[in-house]
């Protein structure tokens, strides 16, 4: 069967299961009460593969919109044949960005942190008839991008040709469907709202603006409206609950904290680190109807520009020998009054104890005052991927930081969804210190948080994720640095709090200001400059679609999300032998070359000299460490395929032993066949089968016209000869064929260069002789293909009749 046979009914599989996985969702939907309308996503498929890298992935993008309750995912994996091995399908499901994979437990590079809180994990197994599939329900999902990723275990995977047999193809499908909540009542801020339920699950919308420090919610005055019991105890609400983005599910979510309330009982909610520019869902559960009031409170905390003091300061500062000039050195007491005195006089605080004066001045929650925050700007680069972070001033950027003991600094910046995802996140820090200016021990704290600013205690910065974090100290360590991989997108903040020390204990700092450079960035792949995947792998880029991403694909044995995990590396000694052995097993053409120079076969020789140089040149730079390339990649792969074949041709030619006239009529017909079949498709079947297939009739052919002439079917002289040099072929073409695999692929595809190269010497005919003899010794003289002579002991297919010898080479 043909591949464009193939494919279509491959097709015609995948859509026919997928017919059936849509079948079986909607059943699982219907299933799942309540009011709420059922928004279907389009099905989708992809083709598995053993994962070697990133890159063999099977990636799957999917939107899911505001205010679900449920999505439900089903995957089934199938296989083209009944004959196929099940192979088992790793499925990761991700929200907002491409799942981080590490398989086999491999390592990630120093300072990285791959971990994600919402990466489901399943998996499958492949079948030729849909037996089992995989349902992965998530009630009440974050809006937004969703991604999943699908591979296979790895396997030796067999090198085989194109065409060449049934070649197993699995495949995975995909189907979603989510539940969605209809008109869901805003809640003011500001002031008391009413709020009336209509369903035993009811939900109420908050907007939280940016800009918002921390907000309260009230809820007070429950009351029955059909009918009020007489036991003032009896619980008015069953389940009270608070989320921010996604919807809380009663007996499903993972709440922060669920309550119930009496008639007489009030709660507050309270949110010292809210998201943003969000949405906050509150879920009321009764079993009656019920009116209860609640108000919204916000504290509000404005985004800054930097002030002007800086481009005074520091803007021509690049460095800490021109900053420290510029910071004034003064006694520890009195620079700690004076520097107190100046920061609560400044107009930013004094907004900030305005605004916390509306509200009870018993509330702790608003006890937290506001701390400089900063937005920064997002330049982009020309290279996708490539993008900087910098403190935006009115007339200028900068990655330096002023600190001081006071408070806290904020600053955050922006991840755009598929913008932003496909690279690494990579976010250093330096602090700028002279130990001989102060002798005074000064930590920074730096704390990285998505989503919400870092949670707060008495105003000092509580980074609750270790590997989120980063400890500067004047003493030794002034450096930090976190790679996040393929971020999520988001609102990110990284704060920074600064402390000194003295003998141990914690004192007012000497300096003014503190100096910290922090650099934020996004790039390609992990590491920075040209070996972003170190001097192991190469950075791929990975379109699927819409998608893309970057990748490591390791060699050398090296492995790893940086291709830094070098447990299974291979010695250099390995990687040179194997390098040797593909290239200088072309050796073995050297005897065919010469033992066709010495018979006077001269074009075949040119084309043994050709497949042996190209074929070295070729592998040469197919490899990963001690790459040699005299020419483009795809040009050294073109012109190996190309002569390896045309030797082959060529052979066949001179077997015929064809009158001269006709010799170079085959070669350029042989070219042009070969050109075109290698053009078209170099790891096709086709484009070997066709040559040979007409190659082989040459010989074939004029060994039968000759014994036609001669009314006799005689057996050809020296047929051991013919019969090793087919053998050796034929095993060459078996061992490329059948056990060539990706773990082998050096050895047995240096054996088959030596084999073959082996067998052109028996196949190769003798020198053409005119032979000057008596007129009797000529056969049909009229006839060109016996316009020749040859001398006694001609090579094999010789037909002899009496004294007369007539040479016939075929094969």
């Amino acid at each position: 069967m043909s591949r464009s046979t193939i494919m279509p009914s491959i097709c015609y599989f995948r859509r026919r299961h997928l017919m059936i996985l849509q079948f079986h969702i909607l059943l699982i939907v219907l299933l799942f009460p309540g009011r709420e309308c059922t928004m279907p996503e389009a099905s989708q498929e992809g083709l598995l593969h053993s994962f070697k890298s990133y890159s063999d992935i099977a990636m799957f993008h999917y939107t899911v919109p505001k205010e679900v309750l449920r999505a439900t995912w089903q995957f089934a994996a199938f296989m083209d044949g009944q004959g196929c091995p099940e192979r088992k399908v790793h499925i990761y499901l991700q929200w907002g960005s491409y799942p981080v994979i590490s398989v086999n437990n491999d390592t990630f590079p120093k300072d990285m942190y791959p971990m994600r809180n919402q990466t489901i994990t399943i998996s499958a197994v492949t079948t030729f008839e849909p037996k089992t599939t995989a349902v992965v329900p998530i009630y009440g999902p974050e809006a937004g991008d969703w991604f999943v990723g699908a591979y296979l275990s790895y396997w030796d995977e067999k090198v085989q040709q194109q065409g060449l047999g049934h070649k197993c193809h699995y495949s995975i499908g995909s189907v979603a469907i989510w539940t969605q909540a209809n008109s869901i009542e805003n809640v003011p801020i500001g002031y008391t709202h009413n709020l009336r339920t209509k369903e035993t699950t009811s939900y109420y919308k908050i907007y939280i603006p940016s800009g918002t420090w921390n907000f309260r919610v009230d809820i007070w005055g429950c009351n029955f409206t059909v009918q009020k019991p007489h036991d003032v105890q009896e619980l008015c609400i069953k389940s009270l609950a608070l989320k921010g983005r996604s919807l809380p599910i009663f007996n499903h979510s993972e709440l922060a904290e669920t309550v119930n309330l009496t008639m007489q009982d009030s709660y507050r909610f309270r949110e010292s680190s809210p998201y943003e520019d969000s949405y906050y869902y509150l879920m009321i559960v009764s079993d009656s109807v019920i009116e209860l009031n609640v108000k919204v409170t916000i504290s509000e905390c404005p985004i800054r520009i930097t002030e002007k003091s800086f481009v005074r300061q520091y803007l021509d500062a690049p460095s800490f020998s021109k900053a420290l000039a510029q910071l004034h050195m003064k006694d520890l007491t009195k620079h700690r009054l004076h520097h107190t005195e100046s920061r609560n006089n400044e107009s930013f605080y004094g907004e900030v104890y305005l605004m916390k004066n509306q509200f009870h001045e018993s509330d702790e929650t608003f006890d937290d005052p506001c701390v400089p925050r900063y937005q920064l700007a997002r330049i982009k680069h020309s290279q996708t991927f490539s993008g900087v972070y910098l403190l935006q001033g009115r007339e200028w950027l900068t990655s330096w930081v002023m600190l001081t003991d006071v408070h806290p600094v904020v600053t955050q910046f922006n991840i755009l969804p598929l913008v932003d995802i496909g690279g690494t996140l990579d976010i250093s820090a330096h602090l700028e210190m002279d130990k001989v200016v102060i002798k005074q021990l000064v930590k920074v704290l730096i704390c990285v948080r998505r989503g919400r600013v870092p949670d707060r205690v008495k105003s000092n910065i509580v980074c609750k994720n270790p590997e989120m974090s980063m400890n500067l100290s004047s003493s030794d360590k002034r450096d930090g640095n976190i790679l996040i991989p393929y971020p999520q997108p988001d609102t990110w903040y990284v704060t920074l709090d600064a402390t000194c020390y003295f003998n141990g204990n914690p004192v007012k700092c000497e300096m003014e200001e503190i100096l910290v450079s922090l650099d934020i960035r996004t790039r390609q792949c992990v590491f920075p400059g040209n070996y972003p995947c170190g001097h192991h792998g190469i950075c791929q880029e990975i379109h699927r679609d819409i998608l893309y991403y970057t990748a490591c694909k390791c060699f050398e044995g090296y492995k790893g999300w940086g291709c830094t995990d070098a447990t299974n590396a291979n010695p250099e000694s390995s990687l040179l032998v194997t390098t040797l052995i593909l290239t200088l097993s072309n050796g073995f053409f050297i005897p065919a070359i010469y033992l066709a120079v010495k018979r006077g076969l001269y074009t075949e020789g040119l084309v043994y000299l050709a497949t042996m140089l190209f074929s070295s040149l070729y592998h040469a730079c197919d490899q990963h460490v001690m790459t040699y390339c005299v020419a483009k990649y795809e040009v050294l792969q073109y012109s190996d395929f190309f002569s390896s074949i045309l030797a082959f041709w060529v052979t066949l030619v001179a077997m015929a032993e064809i009158p001269i006239r006709f010799v170079s009529l085959c070669h350029m017909f042989g070219v042009f066949i070969i050109a075109f079949g290698v053009e078209s498709n170099k790891t096709g079947l086709a484009s070997i089968l066709v040559p040979l297939g007409m190659g082989i009739m040459i010989p074939m052919g004029a060994y039968a016209y000759r014994c036609f002439q001669l009314k006799k079917w005689k057996k050809p002289d020296q047929v051991s000869k013919l019969l090793t040099g087919l053998t050796l072929a034929i095993i060459g073409l078996l061992l490329f064929s059948l056990i060539e695999t990706e773990a082998n692929y050096q050895y047995v595809h240096s054996a088959w260069h030596m084999i073959i190269a082996i067998s052109l010497v028996f196949l190769l005919p003798p020198s053409r002789l005119e032979q000057v003899g008596s007129s009797g010794s000529s056969f049909s003289d009229d006839s060109e293909l016996l316009d020749y002579k040859d001398p006694p002991g001609s090579p094999i297919f010789t037909v002899t009749s009496g004294q007369e010898n007539l040479v016939i080479a075929s094969n």
